[in-house]
């Protein structure tokens, strides 16, 4: 089945069970832990833009691609910005 018919009228991800990933949105990534005994420490942008610029970046030489990176590091825990991201990074510790 395409992945087009997975999206709800309000494009919110459908996922059945047996599909290999979810799509989620950061409110139900936060929402996963509601109850349990664990402690938030980070939510962060694995991938930031990245998806948008993959071909600028596998051309960047190594300086330009460290100071892309150092940009990334400074960006990627903006909460505003990890809904844009394709994958996050959610670190918990046990309370």
């Amino acid at each position: 089945m395409p992945w087009i018919y997975l999206l709800s009228d309000d494009f919110h991800w459908t996922a059945n069970g047996n599909d290999a990933f979810a799509l989620m949105r950061t409110d139900e990534i936060r929402a996963l832990t509601n109850g349990e005994n664990v402690e938030r420490i980070k939510l962060i942008a694995s991938d930031g833009a990245a998806r948008y610029m993959d071909e600028t970046i596998d051309a960047m030489n190594d300086a330009l691609f460290a100071e892309y990176f150092r940009y990334h590091l400074s960006v990627c825990e903006r909460q505003d910005l990890i809904g844009a991201s394709n994958h996050v990074l959610d670190i918990l510790r046990k309370a």
